[in-house]
C-alpha cells in the first residue's frame, strides 16, 4: 500500500509564529493556536491521507464545503482573520484539503471561526486523539467535555477553553474519518458557553460535511 507515514505532531505542526505587530497580535495567536490543533490532533489522527485502498471503509467519504450562510450568519473565507488561520495551518498535509473561514453577523463582526482540513483518516479512537491534543495545547484532562458529535459520519466531538493573550477561547472539535474541525469564537466576543459552542458546531457540520460524491 502506498500510504505516508505517520508523524509526531511536532514534525507537523507549524512553527511559533513570530512576534507580531500590536494589534495584529490576537488574530495571529488565535491563528496560530487553531493551526497548532490541527497540528497537535493530526499526529493523534494519523492525519497523512491514505493513498492507497486500505484504511476504514468510511474513510474520505465526506468533504467540507461551508456554507454561505448559517444561522444568519454570512461566510468570510478572505480578510485578515482568514489569513491568520491559513497561516497557523501552515502547508497541507498531502492527499488533504484545509478550510478556514469565518461566519459574521450583518454588520460584518465574525461570530464564529472555522479551522480544518478534510481528507482520508485513518485513526480507530478519534475522540482519545482529540482529548490528547486538547490537553497538549493546556487545557486540563478535567477541563476537557465529551459531546455527540453528530451527523453525518459519526465520529467524536471534545471542547474545551484555552487561553489566548490572557483571554478565554473556548474551542470545540470534531473529527472522522474524512475531517477534523475546530469552530470557536474570537476572543473578543461575548463569552459563549461550551454546550452553545457545541451545538452550534453539530449544527454547521451537519450543513458543512457532504458526501464526497
Amino acid at each position: 500500500m502506498n500510504e505516508i507515514n505517520q508523524q509526531s505532531w511536532e514534525q507537523i505542526a507549524p512553527p511559533p509564529p513570530a512576534p507580531p505587530k500590536k494589534g495584529k497580535r490576537v488574530l495571529v495567536t488565535i491563528g496560530a493556536v487553531l493551526g497548532t490543533a490541527a497540528g497537535l490532533v493530526g499526529g493523534r489522527l494519523a492525519m497523512n491521507a491514505v493513498l492507497g485502498g486500505d484504511g476504514p471503509d468510511d474513510a474520505g467519504r465526506y468533504r467540507l464545503t461551508p456554507p454561505a450562510a448559517f444561522q444568519s450568519l454570512t461566510l468570510q473565507d478572505s480578510g485578515p482573520r482568514v489569513d491568520a488561520i491559513k497561516k497557523g495551518q501552515g502547508v497541507p498535509k498531502p492527499g488533504t484539503t484545509p478550510v478556514a473561514v469565518v461566519y459574521a453577523d450583518q454588520a460584518g463582526t465574525a461570530q464564529l471561526v472555522v479551522s480544518g482540513s478534510a481528507g482520508r483518516f485513518t485513526d480507530s479512537d478519534p475522540g482519545a486523539a482529540l482529548s490528547r491534543g486538547l490537553e497538549e495545547m493546556g487545557i486540563g484532562h478535567g477541563d476537557i467535555t465529551t459531546h455527540e458529535a453528530g451527523t453525518p459520519a459519526g465520529g467524536a466531538m471534545r471542547c474545551g477553553t484555552a487561553q489566548v493573550e490572557g483571554a478565554p477561547l473556548p474551542l470545540c472539535m470534531w473529527a472522522d474519518h474524512s475531517s477534523l474541525v475546530t469552530v470557536t469564537v474570537p476572543v473578543e466576543n461575548k463569552p459563549v458557553t461550551i454546550d452553545a459552542l457545541a451545538a452550534q458546531a453539530r449544527a454547521l457540520r451537519a450543513a458543512m460535511e457532504v458526501p464526497a460524491s
